[in-house]
């Protein structure tokens, strides 16, 4: 795989031997976590392309290699379910429109929380590679906004560095700073809101997310915490963090990628921020395409194609799905 220009391209401080060195990383990665190779990830990309011209379903999609990449590196090529998680995600796109379309930066309520660093990308970990996310909860105005805002964002932030391969390889690490949350954090989630978050946007965005710290979450937020864990699966609850204090954050997590105001040695949230809605403008038009290109027909009551019907069969069965197999999910 050949190393593209990423949002945090390097895993060190400066120069071409860091984004050289990011390369490495990234290939030993898809290598090693997802068995990928060019054989594969080239077989893979056509049976994939394959079955959504014969889905019944699916009316429009993006059908180019980094797209798609997203759906086989987070299932490690397994075709079928990387074809289940695609009709998934395409699905609850067309079923909430309130979180997913229109993901424009320079709308007035999504520019407006951008702008007070409720959630955005500080760094990428020397590491594993992996881009790190810090959500700042007090800095989210939840008289003003509500959980569909929250949703809007996340799907924002999540969708423009899924466009990266580096991100689909090495996946998120997301730090969520709870500290001076308040019960409007709370109460500005609907049960239906929080419910449809978590059972379907969770399971139908295809997102490598390996690591989740909480830091200092107030004693009134447990309940709530303790109703979105009992969602989570075995294995994400183990890459669950808690942390009660910013000093044992730092003592977790690579003080090179903490703001400075979290004691850290990176810039200030205002320089990341402002770093990040330059990005983000650059993915502007592919984030507004988004709404335009991908479209299935919720309503259509005839079977979708399977894996096995686009592939003729001989690929499936010796080929991409096949070597696959005996894997374990992600």
């Amino acid at each position: 795989m050949a190393c593209e220009q990423t949002f945090f391209p390097s895993v060190g401080s400066s120069g071409d031997d860091d984004g050289d060195a990011l390369a490495t990383l990234l290939e030993q990665t898809a290598r090693t976590e997802l068995r990928e190779d060019e054989r594969l990830r080239e077989q893979s990309l056509a049976s994939m392309r394959d079955w959504i011209r014969q889905n019944g379903r699916i009316r429009r999609c993006r059908t180019d290699d980094r797209f798609l990449l997203r759906f086989l590196r987070v299932k490690k090529y397994s075709i079928p379910q990387a074809c289940a998680m695609l009709e998934k995600y395409l699905t609850v796109r067309q079923t909430h429109p309130r979180w997913f379309a229109r993901l424009d930066p320079d709308a007035p309520e999504l520019a407006d929380i951008l702008d007070a660093c409720c959630l955005l990308p500080i760094g990428r970990d020397p590491t594993t590679g992996r881009i790190v996310i810090l959500g700042v909860v007090r800095h989210f105005d939840a008289q003003r906004y509500n959980s569909d805002t929250m949703i809007r964002l996340n799907m924002l932030v999540v969708e423009a560095l899924l466009d990266e391969e580096a991100n689909q390889i090495a996946g998120f690490t997301h730090i969520f700073d709870n500290g001076g949350m308040t019960m409007a954090h709370v109460t500005c989630w609907t049960l239906d809101n929080l419910a449809g978050y978590l059972r379907s946007v969770i399971n139908c965005v295809p997102v490598r997310l390996k690591e989740n710290h909480f830091v200092s979450v107030p004693t009134f937020a447990a309940q709530i915490s303790k109703y979105c864990l009992s969602f989570a699966s075995d294995k994400l609850r183990s890459r669950i963090h808690c942390h009660p204090t910013v000093e044992q954050l730092r003592a977790t997590v690579n003080p090179d990628l903490l703001p400075q105001e979290y004691g850290g040695k990176g810039p200030t949230l205002k320089v990341l921020n402002a770093r990040f809605r330059e990005y983000l403008a650059s993915k502007r038009t592919m984030l507004l395409e988004l709404d335009t290109e991908l479209e299935i027909d919720t309503k259509d009551p005839r079977e979708p194609a399977t894996h096995d019907d686009a592939a003729g069969g001989e690929l499936v069965a010796d080929g991409a799905v096949g070597s696959f197999r005996k894997l374990s999910i992600d």
